[in-house]
């Protein structure tokens, strides 16, 4: 009854693709591997097509996902082509699966569910390869072993399938299967706090075609799977437990600047602070007055908050300025 309840899932996602995706999954087809892996579907088209589809992706999004990716490999394609390690990749969450990060809790069922949190990127590590499968040679016999890897270790063969014996082994990185890994730290954006509170942050895990494509500073929304792992001091194990995400889709947000109404006063008093003589000291001391000295280094701030100006010198020779009038 599992299976046939697992089928009909995976049909259901494949009728999905035929009404909403026909086209990204056939452009997906043309460009896979190497311009494209993965298929994006939005969260509303989802629920649209099937409410109770897109409920339980929430609830249960890495099973869910099997289903999905399945769906993907199963699809109607040229006989040439295969999709079998092609990601779908959920983005557009609903309000209330927007979650803050400092109120992310286990006790509001947010373990193991589908969310997004928003913030900037504090910290990017390198990307680095991932074994997801290691190829394990026998020293003895030359026997080959396969065993899959997660994230609980690097888990070894305990006996050769060949010799029977217990190693020793090595790892063969030709025979292996690697995807590309990195983790990212995201922080509460600072416009979002209250006097002075600290801003929180939660660590999120990237693979293979999202990753190397933010860099610290930039605000992103990360939609993802929150997890729990316990937090060990040496070989202890302890109470405590720390939060991560495993991250499945990461949009980066356009900044968004206010407008600045200027009236006829505003320009008027501007005019008049251009020709006060003293207008570079009344500059500098607007400048962190609470700190005291560092009035080179507050010029220097001033200097570099306006264009320069174009210079004519006396041989007829003409310096273009930085504004972009001239």
């Amino acid at each position: 009854m599992a299976q046939t309840g697992n089928q009909e899932l995976t049909e259901r996602f494949i009728q999905f693709y035929r009404n909403y995706y026909r086209e990204e999954v056939g452009r997906l087809a043309q460009e896979y591997p190497n311009e494209r892996r993965s298929l994006y579907v939005d969260y509303n088209d989802l629920f649209t097509f099937d409410r109770d589809l897109a409920e339980d992706y929430l609830a249960k999004p890495e099973q869910m996902r099997e289903y999905a990716e399945e769906a993907l490999r199963l699809y109607d394609l040229p006989a040439d082509v295969s999709l079998g390690q092609a990601h779908v990749r959920i983005r557009g969450l609903p309000s209330e699966q927007t979650v803050d990060i400092r109120d992310l809790r286990v006790q509001d069922d947010h373990i193991g569910s589908l969310i997004a949190v928003q913030g900037i990127i504090r910290k990017a590590t390198d990307v680095r390869p991932k074994v997801t499968e290691a190829a394990f040679e026998c020293q003895r016999c030359g026997t080959m072993s396969y065993i899959p890897q997660t994230d609980g270790g690097f888990q070894e063969p305990h006996e050769c399938q060949g010799c029977e014996r217990q190693g020793p082994f090595s790892v063969n990185h030709d025979q292996s299967e690697f995807v590309d890994s990195q983790k990212l730290r995201v922080q509460e954006s600072p416009e979002g706090l209250r006097g002075g509170e600290t801003p929180q942050s939660i660590d999120v895990d990237i693979e293979d075609d999202v990753t190397g494509d933010v860099t610290a500073g930039d605000h992103v929304t990360v939609t993802g799977v929150l997890h729990i792992e316990q937090v060990t001091q040496g070989q202890e194990k302890t109470a405590l437990f720390d939060l991560y995400m495993d991250g499945v889709t990461i949009e980066i947000e356009d900044e968004e600047f206010e407008d600045m109404d200027i009236t006829d006063d505003d320009i008027a008093e501007i005019v008049e602070l251009s020709n006060d003589p003293e207008i570079y000291e009344k500059m500098v001391g607007s400048i962190a007055p609470a700190i005291y000295g560092y009035e080179e280094e507050k010029l220097a701030m001033v200097l570099q908050l306006f264009s320069g100006v174009t210079k004519h010198l006396p041989d007829g020779s003409r310096i273009r300025g930085t504004c972009t009038c001239c």
